[in-house]
């Protein structure tokens, strides 16, 4: 998928009032898959707003996707506890609770408070610690109750 694509996709999701939150094509059993993951700034994302948006998205799609193989189309929110891949995976995730893991395997549990330039900031229990990104393994964010 081109970026171009990707933009065009980002744009309409915004028209609508959502934000985009990610984009992958994968294979799952035989299939072909395209998902979309929205959100919005409540983090409420219901059924009916993913149909809307997959009704809207699939005109595009059929006309841009012209060379890939055959796929579903699949939108839906990115669920409750996601894990932080890309910049915009950390900023859309600002002031969440986080489980953290780092490469030397120390875990801990946080406030996302920023991210900027490869650096995330997080608030562990009321002090606030820099990380570099490259130093995080995994970082998720976690439900309360």
């Amino acid at each position: 998928m081109t970026q171009e694509l990707e933009n065009k996709i980002e744009r309409m999701i915004e028209s609508l009032g959502y934000v985009l939150y990610d984009i992958a094509f994968l294979k799952e059993n035989d299939s072909h898959i395209l998902r979309i993951s929205i959100t919005n700034k409540e983090n409420k994302i219901t059924l009916d707003m993913c149909q809307e948006v997959s009704e809207v998205l699939s005109p595009l799609l059929d006309v841009e996707i012209l060379d890939e193989k055959s796929y579903f189309l699949e939108v839906s929110s990115p669920g409750v506890e996601r894990v932080l891949k890309t910049s915009r995976h950390f900023l859309l995730s600002l002031n969440q609770k986080v489980q953290v893991r780092l490469d030397n395997k120390e875990e801990f549990e946080a406030i996302l408070k920023d991210y900027q330039d490869e650096k995330v900031v997080f608030e562990i229990n009321g002090d606030i610690k820099s990380f570099d990104l490259k130093a995080l393994k995994k970082v998720k964010t976690i439900l309360e109750w």
